[in-house]
């Protein structure tokens, strides 16, 4: 048991233990027990001593998925241009992608994560899409509210909501606020500059934190200083400007509320500064990079080496609070450093790429005073103590090269990932041969982790299917522990489908997306002859990087334990470090620990510290997420069909279909509506799960065209659910048009959009998916409304469809108490 008792503290110490970040692990973890919680019984000094010998020397990732566009990825269309992450929802631009005729109109992808997995489910397009927009250039989300840029929008229009039809102001650009309600995302703004001008490239950047967002035009003219300042005039050529905006009301609306200009905008209308070409925002505070602005170059002399502004709101008042340099000291501020070319921010640290950087250091605050590597480029962090900011660290590649172009950056707690687009390597996944040049501009990104505010590098991160010109890392993005990575030069043509031929560069430039992620459990198989023996105990430990309040011990439990016998969980400890022992009694089998923690977790000051599940089922802050079970079902084809009302009106069932490849919503030409079946045998789902999402998959075969789309005509396509079935049977019968679900109508969360084929409906809410642990489940599909005199139906593929993937499916996420 000593054995097993080591491998369990070693995972957790690695994952949960000391500084403790979301997504990586400090090279060496602390070698004594933590001071503010209990102390670990049985463990000294020797076994921590072991255990420190024994821990990797970088975090354990690995990759858990490749995406692609959908339906399929097509050349030059640069899926990955941009990306924001939160949650369970990740959002893609494809700012180079075609919509209809309109060349690089651009679109925007709403991925879903599913366990381990990630869906596409919706594809956005802007309201007056047109060709050179390019929307999706720039992404932000919080919450249920995306802000998507077209830098390369038109109109002349101002403000909110203006005149989106004109094409009188070219490259003027354009930002569009999409909110998500009832799971499907519905444009609610179309923003413009307050003085909108031609090549102004409003909506190169954006950003968002709750009520606020805000949104850059770094080719803007004025020479106006400071906030709120004249606007009127064009003097300084791409001085840059950043606007922000605020939500009030219900209905909600949003009004520009800050015109931002740099406080010391260089007046060179040769050399400008290109203010608003990047910008963070999290919580109150605002940084806006100027990447080209003139600055003291530390000999006497200006550089047009780049800075950055902070911006902090008060009680819904803005003002600057600081102006970043990198300091004299650490680094050389060389010409067309581009110092501000990217800027991420998380609490109190800020961390600012300089993609033209020249040093040949390596590593964490080096000597940066050899120039020998033009472009090679670096990162800046700086932290803030009241409202004062300082340069903590300087990073720069553990394999630092001319042209590697490091500097995209991304940032969550005490994890910093750096993406160096350019870098040249040929090996592939993490920690790789990081020597070999043999890939141009193939891309790596690099994992820095802070302990005891001290920086270092944990990972080196390839994709794994490296080839040229690839620009893996060119944005990055960081939620809980999962790093996502895009690389929009990527070439293959597989669909976004989980797997593929990754190798298939048939589409130059289609672009890819990969996302990595700690392992989050960890599986001890426990031999023949180290079998638990009665009474035998056990522990393993979970601390979090500060006190936490509002978690009941008693709601903090191990999600399996796979014994076979007896055995029982208890957890003590608090409020910082829980221990939770396991008594396997006389049990004996495999351990899969997987910590769950239920509630709305505070900090010491009472503020939520986040986290992903809505209603719990994760342990947060600085610490370690847990995904659930999935199982996957698929429809049963002998029992799903159709039902055709009676008459128009009725409200009952006539005729049936049934072993049909196809399924029917909607109404036919007597206006007769159909109803559809699909069951689902639940019956391997384990007695005691707690369901936390279920998620039904559809695949589309036709549909009514042009203005007779049923989405467009009834309203919602809704879905009914029946324990075990609707009728007086399993199989299909004209009382299951009518019959009374055991659950309410769930509205759908299914795309609409008449141009895409696959339709994903979240069932989400723990009491909602009221599933058969016994045998079948049945739902129903229909529409709430009705088109009145017009035929409008849509057709999806059935359990009995000749291809398997293109069958109904029934993904169920879920925890075992």
């Amino acid at each position: 048991m000593l054995k097993i008792k080591r491998m369990l503290v070693l995972f957790f110490s690695v994952l949960l233990m000391g500084t403790l970040l979301v997504g990586t692990v400090p090279a060496k973890a602390q070698t004594q027990p933590p001071n503010d919680g209990p102390t670990p019984e049985g463990l000294g000094e020797d076994d921590w001593a072991q255990i420190e010998a024994l821990l990797p020397e970088s975090a354990p990732y690995q990759q858990l998925d490749y995406l692609k566009a959908y339906p399929q990825p097509k050349a030059k269309d640069a899926f990955g241009s941009s990306i924001a992450f939160s949650g369970d929802t990740l959002v893609i631009g494809a700012p180079d992608e075609d919509v209809d005729s309109a060349v690089d109109a651009g679109v925007v992808y709403i991925f879903m994560r599913y366990g381990n997995n990630w869906d596409v489910q919706f594809r956005l397009r802007a309201s007056n899409a047109e060709a050179g927009d390019h929307f999706g250039y720039s992404v932000a989300i919080s919450g249920n509210t995306l802000v998507v840029g077209a830098y390369g929008e038109d109109s002349n229009a101002t403000g909110v909501n203006g005149d989106q039809s004109n094409n009188l102001s070219e490259r003027s650009g354009a930002a569009y606020v999409f909110i998500r309600k009832g799971g499907l995302w519905t444009q609610k703004a179309y923003l413009k500059a307050s003085n909108t001008g031609a090549w102004d490239s409003f909506g190169v950047s954006v950003a968002i934190a709750g009520d606020f967002i805000a949104v850059g035009a770094s080719g803007e003219d004025s020479s106006g200083q400071g906030l709120n300042s004249d606007q009127s005039n064009d003097d300084y050529m791409d001085s840059g400007a950043a606007y922000i905006f605020a939500r009030s009301g219900t209905p909600e609306v949003w009004t520009q509320q800050v015109y931002v200009k740099s406080s010391q905008s260089s007046g060179n209308i040769e050399w400008s500064d290109y203010f608003g070409r990047s910008m963070a925002m999290s919580g109150n505070t605002l940084v806006v990079g100027a990447p080209e602005a003139w600055v003291d170059d530390g000999y006497g002399g200006e550089s047009q080496c780049g800075e950055a502004y902070v911006f902090v709101v008060t009680e819904g008042v803005w003002s600057e609070q600081a102006r970043l340099e990198r300091k004299k000291e650490a680094s050389i501020c060389g010409f067309r450093d581009d110092f501000g070319s990217s800027v991420a921010i998380s609490g109190n640290t800020i961390v600012i790429g300089a993609p033209g950087e020249d040093s040949d250091a390596r590593g964490v605050n080096g000597s940066p005073n050899d120039q020998s590597a033009s472009g090679s480029g670096a990162a800046y962090v700086f932290v803030r103590d009241g409202t004062v900011w300082q340069q903590q660290a300087y990073l720069k590649s553990s394999n630092s090269d001319a042209g590697d172009s490091f500097y995209q950056v991304a940032i969550a707690g005490d994890m910093i990932v750096v993406g160096a687009m350019q870098e040249d390597s040929n090996a592939k996944g993490v920690n790789g041969n990081q020597d070999n040049n043999s890939a141009q501009a193939a891309g790596a990104a690099y994992v820095f982790a802070r302990s005891n505010g001290k920086w270092s590098q944990q990972a080196y991160l390839k994709a794994s299917n490296t080839n040229p010109n690839d620009n893996f890392g060119q944005r990055l993005a960081i939620f809980g522990n999962t790093v996502v990575v895009t690389a929009p030069g990527e070439d293959s043509s597989v669909t976004y489908i989980h797997g593929g031929n990754q190798a298939d560069n048939s589409a130059t430039g289609a672009g890819a997306v990969y996302v990595l992620e700690v392992p989050p459990y960890v599986v001890s198989s426990l031999a023949a002859n180290d079998n638990p023996t009665t009474a035998a105990t056990v522990n393993f430990y979970v601390t979090f990087s500060e006190a936490v309040t509002g978690v009941d011990i008693s709601d903090f439990t191990l999600d399996t334990v796979m014994l076979t016998g007896a055995h029982t969980v208890s957890v003590s400890g608090g409020p910082k470090t829980y221990r939770v022992s396991v008594n396997t009694g006389s049990g004996s089998g495999t351990l899969h620990l997987n910590v769950q923690a239920h509630g709305s977790i505070q900090n010491a000051d009472g503020v939520p510290l986040g986290g992903i599940g809505g209603n719990g089922d994760y342990m947060t802050g600085s610490t370690y997420v847990v995904r659930p079970s999935v199982q996957t079902f698929t429809s049963q084809g002998a029992q799903d069909g159709w039902i055709l009302e009676s008459g128009d009106d009725t409200g009952v069932g006539g005729k049936i279909t049934v072993s049909h490849p196809t399924i029917a919503v909607g109404q036919d030409k007597a206006h007769r509506r159909y109803r559809s079946i699909l069951h689902f045998n639940t019956g391997a789902l384990p007695d005691t799960l707690v369901i936390t999402r279920a998620r039904l998959q559809l695949k589309r075969y036709s549909m009514s065209p042009g203005w007779r789309n049923p989405f467009g005509l009834q309203g919602n396509l809704q879905v009914d659910m029946s324990n075990p079935r609707f009728g007086t049977g399993i199989a299909l019968q004209v009382s299951d048009f009518q019959a009374e679900p055991s659950v309410s109508s769930v509205v759908a969360v299914f795309n609409p959009n008449p141009s895409e084929s696959i339709y994903t409906a979240v069932l989400d809410s723990i009491g909602k998916v009221n599933l058969n642990l016994m045998g079948s489940t049945q739902f129903r599909l229909r529409f709430t409304g009705d088109a009145y005199d017009v035929e409008s139906s849509v057709q999806f593929f059935s359990g009995d469809a000749p291809t398997v993937t293109d069958r109904p499916t029934l993904v169920v996420e879920y925890y075992i108490p």
